[in-house]
């Protein structure tokens, strides 16, 4: 008789079903290796994508209510009588608690970001639930090296797995593009707020424009604050901005499988944000994705960020909230093409080191050694 293969649930209310990370990268992973592969998610509706079952939650109309799902996720869980699951949300470990006590299952918990940022209560809330969960999880992964700190004083086994860009589809091409001489081409992708640069980028578009100059900026991605979304639509109307500036995406989320077309036109990636703990020890994923496509990087002064750039000579460091510096870069690699090539074919080179496939390795790898602990692990008490 064939053994059943071993049933993976992941479990989220905060993050879309089709999250890079856990969709197309974990999950696609583990698919791959042989696991039953379930994903529990805000959704329009139960179905299987790609041989992984999502089973829906409704979505919540405010973020504040997600809360209120968690019965709904709890029993779904519980349902689907898994081996091992996975949650990606803080406030969803009180729900691993549960599914650990009554089905005995393995929990690994998905660190995604630094959760003491998000503020006085709400960053200690939550790094109190983590530090409650760390004594009894039986793994933590980290996305950022940075997080191991947070770990420090604790038993608890942890595994860097890095958001590192897995290639689909006709990504997958080795064939570079052409390196153009004139690069006026500026790309962001990803999510959109004041925080990752949205003003920084609208007072750009303005200068460009003011000063006749040639670049355009391509947006590409969701703004899911209306206040912040309605100031930039005011200064892109009251100045013409449309001339200069494409939005792609804006108040809708933009599919990963829909990124290729606008990295493929574009001549060089943006990451202009502002100051904040959270960016501190963490490197963008859109890092990974402008490399692969050979897309320079000009970056925000953050000293990691710097070491990245520094250290691949990929690109330009501006301080943050600084359009002015960005077009300086601009000036220089428009008047030294050799420079700009230079930067563009150091980014292809070092795109192989940060490509998916290790860290999917690593993640099946580490599964396989966690379940093969369970059978000698009783369930927690109290």
């Amino acid at each position: 008789m064939t053994a059943q293969p071993d049933r993976i649930v992941h479990v989220t209310t905060v993050h879309q079903p089709f999250d890079p990370r856990i969709f197309y990268k974990q999950l696609a992973s583990l698919r791959d290796a042989g696991f039953d592969t379930h994903l529990i998610a805000p959704h329009g509706r139960t179905e299987q994508v790609q041989g992984i079952s999502i089973h829906a939650l409704p979505r919540p109309p405010a973020r504040w209510r997600r809360i209120a799902l968690h019965p709904t996720a709890f029993r779904m869980a519980q349902a689907l009588n898994a081996d091992l699951y996975q949650v990606h949300d803080p406030e969803l470990l009180p729900l691993a608690f549960l599914l650990k006590t009554t089905t005995g299952a393995q929990i690994v918990y998905d660190m995604h970001e630094n959760y003491r940022s998000k503020g006085a209560v709400l960053g200690r809330t939550l790094r109190g639930l983590e530090r409650w969960a760390f004594r009894w999880l039986d793994h933590v992964l980290i996305a950022e090296a940075s997080y191991r700190s947070i770990l420090n004083g604790y038993a608890v086994p942890h595994t860097y797995i890095a958001n590192y860009f897995r290639p689909r589809g006709d990504e997958r091409s080795e064939e570079a593009a052409p390196i153009r001489t004139s690069p006026t081409r500026l790309l962001y992708t990803g999510t959109l707020s004041a925080r990752r640069g949205l003003h920084t980028m609208t007072d750009l578009a303005a200068m460009v424009k003011r000063q006749g100059r040639p670049e355009t900026i391509n947006l590409v991605g969701i703004c899911r604050y209306e206040h912040q979304r309605a100031r930039a639509e005011a200064q892109i109307r009251n100045e013409g901005l449309h001339t200069v500036m494409e939005r792609v995406g804006w108040d809708t989320y933009v599919s990963p499988s829909a990124m290729p077309p606008h990295r493929r036109r574009a001549d060089m990636g943006l990451a202009l944000f502002e100051q904040h703990p959270n960016h501190a020890g963490s490197i963008p994923t859109k890092f990974y994705e402008y490399l692969h496509y050979g897309l320079p990087l000009i970056c925000s002064d953050i000293p990691l960020w710097r070491r990245f750039v520094e250290r691949h000579g990929c690109g330009a460091v501006v301080p943050p909230g600084d359009p002015a510096a960005v077009l300086d870069v601009l000036d220089e690699w428009q008047a030294h093409p050799e420079r700009y090539r230079r930067c563009a074919e150091n980014a292809r080179a070092a795109a192989s080191q940060y490509r998916w496939a290790e860290m999917g390795e690593r993640l099946t790898r580490l599964y396989r050694d966690v379940l093969r602990g369970s059978a000698h692990r009783a369930p927690p008490t109290g």
